[in-house]
Protein backbone atom coordinates (compact mmCIF):
# COMPACT_ATOMS: atom_id res chain seq x y z
CA UNK A 1 0.00 0.00 0.00
CA UNK A 2 1.09 2.97 -1.23
CA UNK A 3 0.01 6.87 -0.22
CA UNK A 4 -1.23 8.49 2.79
CA UNK A 5 -3.37 7.65 5.70
CA UNK A 6 -6.00 9.98 7.16
CA UNK A 7 -5.80 10.77 10.85
CA UNK A 8 -7.63 12.62 13.15
CA UNK A 9 -5.42 15.71 14.41
CA UNK A 10 -3.52 17.65 14.78
CA UNK A 11 0.07 15.70 15.15
CA UNK A 12 0.96 15.27 18.92
CA UNK A 13 -2.79 13.27 19.44
CA UNK A 14 -3.20 9.59 20.58
CA UNK A 15 -4.41 9.57 17.13
CA UNK A 16 -0.83 10.16 15.78
CA UNK A 17 0.68 7.75 18.30
CA UNK A 18 -2.16 5.17 17.35
CA UNK A 19 -0.92 5.34 13.67
CA UNK A 20 2.33 4.89 14.03
CA UNK A 21 2.01 1.80 15.76
CA UNK A 22 -0.49 0.43 13.29
CA UNK A 23 1.88 1.69 10.53
CA UNK A 24 4.92 0.08 11.92
CA UNK A 25 3.22 -2.96 13.27
CA UNK A 26 1.73 -3.80 9.76
CA UNK A 27 5.22 -2.62 8.16
CA UNK A 28 4.17 -0.10 5.69
CA UNK A 29 5.41 3.19 4.94
CA UNK A 30 2.51 5.94 4.66
CA UNK A 31 2.57 9.54 4.93
CA UNK A 32 -0.02 10.96 7.92
CA UNK A 33 -2.04 13.60 6.65
CA UNK A 34 -3.91 15.03 9.59
CA UNK A 35 -8.17 16.27 9.59
CA UNK A 36 -9.81 18.81 12.24
CA UNK A 37 -12.84 16.41 12.47
CA UNK A 38 -13.32 12.67 12.22
CA UNK A 39 -16.37 13.41 9.42
CA UNK A 40 -13.10 15.08 7.41
CA UNK A 41 -11.14 12.14 8.89
CA UNK A 42 -13.48 9.70 7.05
CA UNK A 43 -14.16 11.98 4.13
CA UNK A 44 -10.36 12.05 2.65
CA UNK A 45 -10.48 7.87 3.01
CA UNK A 46 -10.47 7.47 -0.75
CA UNK A 47 -9.77 10.68 -1.56
CA UNK A 48 -6.79 12.08 -0.92
CA UNK A 49 -5.71 9.01 1.23
CA UNK A 50 -5.70 5.86 0.51
CA UNK A 51 -6.87 4.69 3.86
CA UNK A 52 -7.78 6.18 7.10
CA UNK A 53 -7.74 5.26 11.07
CA UNK A 54 -11.00 6.24 13.02
CA UNK A 55 -11.36 6.23 16.62
CA UNK A 56 -13.69 3.83 17.50
CA UNK A 57 -14.00 3.17 21.80
CA UNK A 58 -12.48 3.85 25.00
CA UNK A 59 -12.44 1.64 27.95
CA UNK A 60 -13.84 4.08 29.69
CA UNK A 61 -15.73 6.40 27.16
CA UNK A 62 -17.22 3.60 25.25
CA UNK A 63 -18.26 3.58 21.72
CA UNK A 64 -17.20 6.59 19.55
CA UNK A 65 -21.07 7.53 18.26
CA UNK A 66 -19.81 9.76 15.59
CA UNK A 67 -18.34 6.61 14.07
CA UNK A 68 -20.49 4.11 14.45
CA UNK A 69 -22.13 6.75 12.04
CA UNK A 70 -20.04 6.88 9.65
CA UNK A 71 -19.29 3.18 9.33
CA UNK A 72 -22.81 3.14 8.32
CA UNK A 73 -22.79 6.07 5.82
CA UNK A 74 -19.39 5.22 4.08
CA UNK A 75 -18.66 2.22 1.84
CA UNK A 76 -15.52 1.05 3.82
CA UNK A 77 -13.29 -1.95 4.20
CA UNK A 78 -11.89 -2.33 7.46
CA UNK A 79 -8.43 -3.83 7.29
CA UNK A 80 -7.32 -3.95 11.20
CA UNK A 81 -7.37 -2.64 14.57
CA UNK A 82 -5.16 -0.97 17.13
CA UNK A 83 -5.37 -0.16 20.24
CA UNK A 84 -3.32 2.29 22.66
CA UNK A 85 -2.72 2.86 26.26
CA UNK A 86 -4.43 6.83 27.08
CA UNK A 87 -3.44 8.63 30.31
CA UNK A 88 -3.53 11.49 31.48
CA UNK A 89 -2.31 14.24 33.39
CA UNK A 90 -3.77 17.85 34.70
CA UNK A 91 -0.98 20.74 34.50
CA UNK A 92 -2.11 24.63 35.34
CA UNK A 93 -0.37 27.90 36.03
CA UNK A 94 -0.53 27.53 40.04
CA UNK A 95 0.93 26.30 42.95
CA UNK A 96 -2.01 24.39 44.62
CA UNK A 97 -5.10 22.79 42.60
CA UNK A 98 -7.61 24.67 44.44
CA UNK A 99 -5.80 28.26 42.34
CA UNK A 100 -7.63 26.97 39.21
CA UNK A 101 -10.34 28.76 37.73
CA UNK A 102 -10.65 27.43 34.53
CA UNK A 103 -9.38 24.00 32.68
CA UNK A 104 -9.10 23.00 29.10
CA UNK A 105 -10.17 19.58 28.19
CA UNK A 106 -11.09 17.61 24.76
CA UNK A 107 -14.61 16.76 24.71
CA UNK A 108 -13.59 12.69 24.87
CA UNK A 109 -11.20 13.07 27.90
CA UNK A 110 -13.85 14.77 30.03
CA UNK A 111 -15.68 11.84 30.11
CA UNK A 112 -12.37 9.75 30.84
CA UNK A 113 -11.16 12.20 33.66
CA UNK A 114 -14.37 12.74 35.48
CA UNK A 115 -12.93 12.35 39.14
CA UNK A 116 -9.88 15.02 38.76
CA UNK A 117 -12.79 17.21 37.12
CA UNK A 118 -14.74 16.32 40.01
CA UNK A 119 -12.39 17.81 42.70
CA UNK A 120 -11.73 21.12 40.73
CA UNK A 121 -14.64 23.20 42.89
CA UNK A 122 -15.48 25.98 41.14
CA UNK A 123 -13.01 25.64 38.15
CA UNK A 124 -15.11 26.19 34.76
CA UNK A 125 -14.75 23.28 32.36
CA UNK A 126 -13.85 24.44 28.73
CA UNK A 127 -13.84 21.97 26.02
CA UNK A 128 -11.55 21.80 22.96
CA UNK A 129 -11.56 20.10 19.97
CA UNK A 130 -8.33 17.76 20.71
CA UNK A 131 -5.91 17.39 23.52
CA UNK A 132 -2.70 19.03 21.45
CA UNK A 133 -5.37 22.41 21.52
CA UNK A 134 -5.80 21.96 25.66
CA UNK A 135 -1.73 21.70 25.58
CA UNK A 136 -1.08 24.66 23.43
CA UNK A 137 -3.97 27.07 25.65
CA UNK A 138 -2.29 26.51 28.64
CA UNK A 139 1.16 27.00 27.86
CA UNK A 140 0.34 30.61 26.94
CA UNK A 141 0.76 30.43 30.55
CA UNK A 142 -2.25 32.51 31.88
CA UNK A 143 -2.25 31.95 35.54
CA UNK A 144 -5.41 30.35 37.16
CA UNK A 145 -5.73 28.06 34.07
CA UNK A 146 -5.21 24.43 33.64
CA UNK A 147 -5.64 21.85 31.25
CA UNK A 148 -6.06 17.65 30.78
CA UNK A 149 -3.48 16.52 28.55
CA UNK A 150 -1.89 13.53 27.25
CA UNK A 151 0.78 12.27 29.34
CA UNK A 152 3.57 11.77 26.64
CA UNK A 153 3.36 15.88 26.45
CA UNK A 154 4.62 16.09 29.86
CA UNK A 155 8.37 16.66 29.00
CA UNK A 156 7.12 19.68 26.66
CA UNK A 157 4.98 21.21 29.51
CA UNK A 158 5.98 24.36 31.06
CA UNK A 159 3.36 24.55 33.95
CA UNK A 160 4.61 24.87 37.55
CA UNK A 161 1.96 22.62 38.48
CA UNK A 162 1.82 19.15 37.14
CA UNK A 163 -0.90 16.06 38.76
CA UNK A 164 0.07 13.01 36.69
CA UNK A 165 -1.95 9.67 36.17
CA UNK A 166 -5.47 11.55 36.65
CA UNK A 167 -7.86 9.22 34.19
CA UNK A 168 -10.26 7.39 36.01
CA UNK A 169 -8.44 3.60 35.42
CA UNK A 170 -5.14 2.46 35.22
CA UNK A 171 -6.00 0.34 32.06
CA UNK A 172 -8.03 2.71 29.73
CA UNK A 173 -6.74 2.77 26.70
CA UNK A 174 -8.56 3.88 23.01
CA UNK A 175 -9.38 1.21 20.32
CA UNK A 176 -8.72 2.42 16.57
CA UNK A 177 -9.84 0.96 13.55
CA UNK A 178 -8.23 1.15 10.17
CA UNK A 179 -10.29 1.38 7.21
CA UNK A 180 -10.27 1.62 3.30
CA UNK A 181 -12.50 2.49 0.50
CA UNK A 182 -14.72 -0.67 -0.46
CA UNK A 183 -12.85 -3.40 -1.92
CA UNK A 184 -10.78 -6.71 -1.14
CA UNK A 185 -11.06 -7.60 2.55
CA UNK A 186 -8.04 -7.97 4.38
CA UNK A 187 -5.48 -10.99 3.83
CA UNK A 188 -6.78 -14.18 6.16
CA UNK A 189 -4.15 -16.74 7.06
CA UNK A 190 -5.14 -20.22 8.98
CA UNK A 191 -5.19 -20.11 12.64
CA UNK A 192 -5.95 -16.46 12.61
CA UNK A 193 -8.79 -15.09 15.06
CA UNK A 194 -10.73 -12.36 13.38
CA UNK A 195 -13.51 -9.82 13.74
CA UNK A 196 -15.77 -8.21 11.96
CA UNK A 197 -17.65 -5.11 12.09
CA UNK A 198 -21.17 -4.80 10.22
CA UNK A 199 -24.37 -3.22 10.35
CA UNK A 200 -27.78 -4.71 10.13
CA UNK A 201 -30.81 -2.60 9.23
CA UNK A 202 -34.33 -4.05 9.98
CA UNK A 203 -36.85 -4.25 7.44
CA UNK A 204 -39.12 -3.94 9.80
CA UNK A 205 -39.71 -2.83 13.35
CA UNK A 206 -41.77 -5.70 14.96
CA UNK A 207 -41.23 -7.38 18.44
CA UNK A 208 -38.79 -9.90 18.51
CA UNK A 209 -36.66 -8.57 15.67
CA UNK A 210 -33.44 -8.31 17.89
CA UNK A 211 -34.02 -11.54 18.62
CA UNK A 212 -34.32 -12.76 15.27
CA UNK A 213 -30.91 -11.85 14.31
CA UNK A 214 -28.99 -12.69 17.21
CA UNK A 215 -30.36 -15.69 17.17
CA UNK A 216 -28.96 -16.36 13.75
CA UNK A 217 -25.50 -16.12 15.03
CA UNK A 218 -25.90 -18.43 17.96
CA UNK A 219 -27.42 -21.16 15.61
CA UNK A 220 -24.46 -20.65 13.64
CA UNK A 221 -22.43 -20.93 16.89
CA UNK A 222 -20.84 -17.37 15.89
CA UNK A 223 -19.33 -14.90 19.13
CA UNK A 224 -20.76 -11.78 18.87
CA UNK A 225 -18.54 -9.35 21.17
CA UNK A 226 -20.23 -6.16 20.73
CA UNK A 227 -23.71 -5.22 20.11
CA UNK A 228 -24.88 -1.50 19.52
CA UNK A 229 -28.43 0.49 18.94
CA UNK A 230 -28.05 3.20 16.54
CA UNK A 231 -30.91 5.53 15.59
CA UNK A 232 -32.29 5.04 11.96
CA UNK A 233 -32.73 9.07 11.89
CA UNK A 234 -36.28 8.36 9.93
CA UNK A 235 -39.11 7.83 13.19
CA UNK A 236 -38.02 8.08 16.88
CA UNK A 237 -37.99 4.74 18.49
CA UNK A 238 -36.01 2.77 15.40
CA UNK A 239 -32.63 1.67 15.15
CA UNK A 240 -30.23 -0.02 13.20
CA UNK A 241 -27.91 -2.34 14.78
CA UNK A 242 -23.71 -1.88 14.67
CA UNK A 243 -22.56 -5.52 15.83
CA UNK A 244 -18.91 -7.64 16.07
CA UNK A 245 -17.98 -10.64 15.71
CA UNK A 246 -15.27 -12.71 16.68
CA UNK A 247 -14.28 -16.03 15.30
CA UNK A 248 -11.49 -17.87 13.48
CA UNK A 249 -10.05 -17.55 9.79
CA UNK A 250 -11.57 -21.11 9.25
CA UNK A 251 -15.02 -19.91 10.04
CA UNK A 252 -15.19 -17.62 7.00
CA UNK A 253 -17.58 -19.70 4.84
CA UNK A 254 -19.98 -20.27 7.81
CA UNK A 255 -20.04 -16.49 8.56
CA UNK A 256 -21.08 -15.65 4.94
CA UNK A 257 -23.31 -18.02 5.04
CA UNK A 258 -25.23 -16.70 8.07
CA UNK A 259 -25.00 -13.34 6.88
CA UNK A 260 -26.52 -13.96 3.67
CA UNK A 261 -29.22 -15.79 5.59
CA UNK A 262 -30.03 -12.35 7.68
CA UNK A 263 -30.15 -10.51 4.77
CA UNK A 264 -32.94 -12.40 2.95
CA UNK A 265 -34.92 -10.59 5.95
CA UNK A 266 -32.84 -7.57 6.90
CA UNK A 267 -30.00 -5.50 5.32
CA UNK A 268 -27.02 -6.58 6.30
CA UNK A 269 -23.91 -4.20 5.79
CA UNK A 270 -20.24 -5.72 6.44
CA UNK A 271 -17.26 -4.17 6.97
CA UNK A 272 -15.24 -7.50 5.98
CA UNK A 273 -12.83 -9.59 8.27
CA UNK A 274 -9.44 -8.56 9.21
CA UNK A 275 -7.06 -10.30 11.64
CA UNK A 276 -6.93 -9.43 15.35
CA UNK A 277 -3.38 -9.13 16.47
CA UNK A 278 -2.73 -9.59 20.58
CA UNK A 279 -2.44 -5.96 22.57
CA UNK A 280 0.82 -5.24 23.62
CA UNK A 281 1.73 -6.74 26.72
CA UNK A 282 -1.95 -8.54 27.03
Amino acid sequence: MKGKMAVLGPAGTFSESAAKAYLKREGLDLELSFYPTIDETADAVGAECCCGLLPLENTLDGYVQGTLDLLLEKDFTALGEIRVPVQFALVANVRRPEEIRTVYVQFKAQGQCRHALHQLAGAQVINTHSNTQSFELVQRGIPGEGAIIPVHLLEQCRCPYVQQDVTDAKANATRFLAVKPKGEPAKLEPGQTVKMPLYVLPSVDHPGVLFEILSAFTISRINLVSIMSRPTKMKMGTYNFYLELSSQAEDAEKIAMTLTLINNVHRVKSLGLYPLHQPEGA
